[in-house]
């Protein structure tokens, strides 16, 4: 997380912590999903669909944030314990 955001976090939401899988629970008010591949598929398995990814996930930030600076956060997990 670049300083940046995690100075904003805290002042913005000084008893949450950003985690992630906390979301949906803590934001529902404003949590969402998209389900960004055809038919619904949760997770690219090539190169044709990682660029429509891509391309679905900047026309909805283009759609709502032109002109402004947005900071998104994504999730990431590892099966470590790091």
């Amino acid at each position: 997380m670049s300083e940046a955001l995690a100075h904003l976090w805290r002042e913005r939401h000084p008893s949450v912590p950003p985690l992630t899988h906390t979301f949906r629970g803590v934001f529902a008010d404003r949590w969402v999903r998209f389900h960004s591949l055809p038919e619904s598929k949760r997770y690219a398995e090539s190169e044709d669909e990682y660029a429509i990814l891509l391309h679905r996930y900047n026309t909805v930030l283009d759609e709502l944030f032109t002109g402004q600076e947005v900071f998104v956060v994504t999730g990431d997990w590892s099966s470590t314990a790091d």
